[in-house]
């Protein structure tokens, strides 16, 4: 059984938001909250409402948030050691994305944001010491294609994934985000950040503004959700709180992407935020047509797979103008004609690829 409609999406972010509708159905509320992995963020959320929730739900709510808290303090214990590593070979991470949010949690909510992963990012010099430091503790390589691979830039070694299997969760070790190539300098990233320490060790958090950049570069550019009108719950109400605890200069954050295809992928996923939670100051950005009407899509979309691949190739059609932005890399081609033709079918084909653990 699912809960993926339009009408369940609404009941849920307003449950999420602390105000449950009259009539919520629970059942259909708790299937698209696991499905979208905010099952733990409605925990929380339902503390302050929490006569009004049934006694089953309540139960089982409970258990997922003492579970998941528990999951957390492990990740966060495997995240302090992983700084640790790294600083003592002189190198400075940055969190990103849930392990961000997991170091400024207070300690009753830390089992309200779920994570799949640890995202750390390093300069690319420090891209080959830092997974041989990591490896020196025990983690092992599941996924990594070495230094210079970086698809038509060799300055730039492409993620690399470490695990140990006694561990909660396996770091995400990168260089710089997938997106546009006017990200690429992670120094950007570096001067919007604060250093912190973490039981000793020295890690910096960027601000809730870059925050908020690198999670619309994630789900919009990284992961595709624009093309493919998926929309990443957990992330939109990331985005939610971080603009909550911070005013956010949203024309300056427009500015930073280019007109087109770029413009309209970060528009569609602020006025989805803005439609589903609410937040400060969005409301008075004047989107364009293609994002209001990929808001529509991803509407419509929710519950129908059927839509999927015939709006997919719609966008696909509408910014093929801006084909030359469409690269999740950058933009930076390969020198040899057949590595970049096999990549570009490669990169068409991953967009129609199943939809992804948590997208909605």
């Amino acid at each position: 059984m699912t809960g993926r409609s339009y009408r369940s999406l609404l009941a849920l972010t307003s449950c999420l938001k602390g105000d449950p509708p009259a009539d919520v159905d629970w059942e259909h509320v708790i299937a698209l909250a696991n499905e979208s992995l905010t099952v733990s963020s409605l925990a929380l959320a339902a503390r302050k409402y929490a006569g009004d929730v049934p006694e089953d739900v309540r139960r089982y709510l409970s258990l997922i948030y003492d579970r998941n808290a528990e999951r957390n303090r492990r990740l966060l214990a495997q995240l302090t050691e992983a700084v640790h590593c790294l600083n003592r070979i002189g190198v400075e991470p940055v969190l990103m994305k849930g392990a961000a949010i997991l170091v400024g949690q207070k300690p009753d909510e830390i089992g309200a944001r779920m994570l799949t992963d640890i995202d750390i990012l390093v300069r690319p010099a420090d891209m080959a010491s830092s997974i041989g430091a990591l490896q020196d503790i025990g983690y092992e390589i599941r996924l990594a294609a070495g230094s210079g691979s970086w698809p038509g830039n060799p300055k730039f070694h492409l993620p690399a994934v470490l695990e140990r299997p006694t561990d909660a969760g396996s770091i995400d070790l990168q260089c710089r985000p997938k997106g546009p190539a006017s990200f690429s300098d992670i120094e950007w990233l570096y001067g919007h950040s604060r250093r912190i320490a973490l039981d000793g060790g020295d890690v910096c958090v960027p601000s809730p503004f870059a925050q908020i950049v690198f999670l619309i570069l994630h789900d919009q550019f990284q992961d595709g959700d624009y093309w493919r009108g998926l929309i990443d719950l957990r992330h939109l109400l990331d985005l939610s709180k971080l603009a909550a605890s911070d005013s956010v200069d949203w024309e300056h954050l427009m500015s930073l992407f280019a007109r087109g295809y770029e413009r309209h992928a970060v528009e569609t996923q602020i006025l989805t935020a803005d439609t589903l939670f609410g937040i400060g100051g969005a409301s008075g950005l004047s989107a364009g047509k293609l994002p209001r009407l990929q808001l529509q899509r991803r509407r419509c979309q929710l519950g129908r797979d059927y839509l999927v691949v015939p709006l997919t190739v719609f966008t696909l059609l509408t910014e093929i103008a801006h084909y030359p932005s469409w690269d999740r890399y950058g933009g930076a081609p390969y020198p040899s004609r057949r590595q970049e033709a096999k990549r570009k079918i490669r990169e068409l084909r991953r967009i129609f690829r199943s939809r992804p653990s948590g997208k909605i």
